[in-house]
Formats: structure tokens, sequence, C-alpha cells
């Protein structure tokens, strides 16, 4: 808080902006994850056609996002970020509309190309919130950019319990209608509060302050070997909360009897667990240095959790109540530790082995961020409803356990290789 008072006025305003359309965009991806599947049963789709519609708007946004990150200081960010929340919001309405369609073929069509929309809105909103954020807040990056991310998972928190609860009041078309809204009136308050960023402009030639063209620059920012470990854990994070969550509905359902309404208020719960969690990991993402650490300490309990939600084979244990609520909070507060710090490792790692600290290359490791986080989106919810087809959703949250415990070893051991050499 002490560090939040000492901001002026204009940067208050901006952060609640830009807080808001995280947490909303993060709510986009999943609101529809508690009934989804549900009402795609219903109009006789498998399991890997709704979980295409999941994937889809995640391919999307791994196309969307590296087109983001070269327009936006081209456009202006704060003009990209005004269209894309403008675009999401009207196509998240139109989503809603959809729930009249019965025919299974129609249903399905018209879901994917609705959801394709939101993707290219939510890519260019996302997008232009990081960069602003890294861009005018310097001096406080590490703050600025746990409250955005944050805002982010916190959306991925509560869109299943906002969307199970009003799924449950208003059936199918109101969880769109209100998210549609919302996104509406955001704009609205951020044309209207949030102050105008002043970007450099671009040259034609495409050159940033350092001579590099944005292609020589990701190449350059992909060449660090860290890079692609934190690369592998943003999709194996993003796995974990996009993979299991829209497929949870229908093993829960069969095993539990746990209807969307009830599954909501296990979301919800998980969601206050993250809430109460993520200001203590905020805080301790700033003052720990050796971040490998940090994030092989938050990936062994979230792998934990992934496992307790089946449960997993492997723990020998019936399937409760208990351990899905377990589970899904131990996924949740462990999982939003190891996200948080990200995005400032990457810059940190990005500016001290030579990358231009700019308006570009800030743009370039939002969208890396967004693609990479959208590729595992992919993989997810697409691949989770083929793998769940054949062997079964225990066996699916069993795979995503294992590998994200290796990855845990994994960042231990670099986590060592850096104490050992800073020594």
């Amino acid at each position: 808080m002490a560090a939040l008072s000492s901001l002026n006025r204009s940067q208050v305003g901006m952060l609640i902006c830009l807080s808001s359309s995280s947490l909303l965009a993060g709510t986009c991806m999943l609101i529809y994850a508690p009934f989804f599947t549900h009402e795609a049963d219903a109009r006789g789709l498998s399991s890997t056609a709704s979980g295409a519609v999941f994937s889809s708007f995640a391919l999307s946004q791994v196309l969307a996002f590296p087109v983001m990150g070269w327009l936006a200081p081209r456009i202006g960010v704060t003009r990209l970020y005004m269209i894309g929340l403008v675009l999401v919001g009207v196509t998240t309405v139109v989503f809603g509309i959809l729930g009249y369609i019965s025919q299974p073929v129609p249903f399905l069509a018209w879901s994917l190309v609705v959801r394709v929309a939101e993707a290219v809105g939510t890519s260019a909103a996302q997008t232009s919130a990081r960069t602003i954020i890294i861009n005018q807040f310097p001096e406080r990056v590490n703050l600025a950019i746990s409250l955005e991310e944050g805002m982010v998972g916190a959306g991925l928190c509560l869109g299943p319990a906002l969307g199970g609860a009003l799924y449950a009041v208003g059936g199918y078309g109101l969880p769109f209608y209100v998210l549609g809204a919302l996104f509406l009136v955001t704009a609205a308050t951020s044309l209207a509060l949030m102050p105008t960023v002043k970007e450099r402009p671009i040259e034609k030639s495409e050159k940033g302050a350092g001579g590099r063209s944005y292609r020589e620059m990701l190449l350059m920012f992909l060449s660090f070997a860290d890079i692609w470990l934190i690369i592998a854990t943003i999709v194996m994070l993003s796995l974990n909360w996009t993979a299991l969550d829209p497929t949870m509905e229908p093993y829960v359902h069969i095993t539990l009897g746990i209807q969307p309404a009830e599954l909501s208020l296990f979301f919800l719960a998980s969601f206050a667990g993250y809430t109460l969690s993520s200001p203590l990991w905020g805080r301790l993402s700033d003052k720990v240095d050796n971040t490998f650490l940090l994030l092989a300490g938050c990936l062994a309990p979230s792998a934990l959790g992934v496992l307790l939600i089946p449960p997993s084979p492997i723990l020998g244990l019936q399937p409760s109540r208990l351990l899905l609520g377990v589970g899904m909070t131990l996924r949740e507060v462990f999982q939003i530790g190891a996200y948080l710090p990200l995005v400032p490792l990457m810059l940190r790692i990005s500016t001290n082995r030579g990358l231009e600290s700019n308006l570009r290359s800030q743009a370039m490791v939002s969208s890396v961020l967004g693609t990479t986080f959208s590729f595992g989106n992919v993989l997810g919810p697409f691949g989770g409803g083929l793998v769940i087809d054949t062997w079964g959703y225990p066996i699916f949250a069993t795979w995503l356990g294992v590998i994200t415990v290796i990855l845990s070893v994994i960042m231990t051991v670099r986590g060592i290789v850096y104490h050992v050499t800073r020594r």
C-alpha cells in the first residue's frame, strides 16, 4: 500500500483502468468453463468438439499476439487498447446470443467464429495494457506488472465461478451479456480517466533505438536459454489452468454428482485462496533475488493440487468433494506465486543481456508472454479433450502434475546454479 500511495493521480487512474481490463480479459477466457461442455453435449457435440472451441480462442491469440506486439507502437498503444476492449465487448455479447441456436453444426461453427473475434480483441487489449504498464512505471515495474498479471490470474479463477453462478440464475446468455457490458463500460471509463500514453514514433525503417529491427530483437530475445525455461513455465501454468477447468464439469458430474452451479462454488472458494495469497506473492517476488528457487517452490505444491483434483490414480485416493476443493485451492494459491514474477524476470534477463529498454522491446516481451500462454491454451482444451475421451480425466491430470513436478526440479537446479554463480 505504501508503494501505491507514492503514485500520482494519473498513474493510479491508469492502473485502475488497466487492471480492470486485465481482470475481464482473464475472466473471458474461462467464464463458460462450468457449462459450455454441458451445453455442447446437449446439442450432441463431443468433448473434443467443445474443447476445440476453447482451443480456437487460444490458437487465435497465438497468431494475434505477435501481430499486436508489432502493431502497438505503430498505431499507438492507447488506441489499440481501446479498439481491443470495444471489439471483445461486442463479440462477448454476440456469443451469448448463440444460445438460441439448437442445431449442433451451426452452434459449433458460430461459436468458433465469435471466439476468434474475441481472441483478437483480448490480444489487442492485453498487449497494450502490459506495454503501457512496463513503459509508464519504470521505477515500479515489478509492483505494476504483479498487479496487472495478478488481475489476469484473478480473472482466470473468477471466470468459472462467475460464469457458473450467472448460468444458474439466467441461463446460457446471461454470463456473456454481463461480461460484454463490463468490457464496454471499462472502455468508456478508460477513455474518460486514463491519460493518453505518449509513445515515440516508429521510423519507417522499423529500426529501434539500438538499430535492431523487430525480427532481430525477437531473435536476440529467444537466444537466451533462461527465456526458454520461462516459456516452458508459462506453457505449463497455462495448461494447469485452462486444460483442466473446461473439461472438469463432465467428470465431477459423473463421479460426484456435482452440477454446474455447485461447481461454480468450488471455483469461487479456490478464487478466495488466490485473492488472499496474491498480495503476499507479489511482495515476496519483489524481495526474493533468486526467482528461480521461488518458482520451484511454487510449482511443486501446484503439481500436488493438480494431482488431487480428480484425484490421480498414482495417489490411490477415491474422488471426493474435499479432495476436489483442496486440489483446486492448492493449484490457485501456488500457481499465482509462480506466475507473478515471470514478466519482471523476462525483462531483467533481456535488458541485462543487451536488449534495448524501449517501447518496442516492451511490446515484444508483452506479446511473447501472451503468445506463450495462449499456446498452452491451445494444447490444453483440445489435447485434453482427446486424452480424456481416450483415457479419462484422472490420467490427463496425472500427466499435467508429473510434468509440473519435472519442471519444478529443473527450476531448482537452475536456482542452485544462479546462487553459486552469484557468490
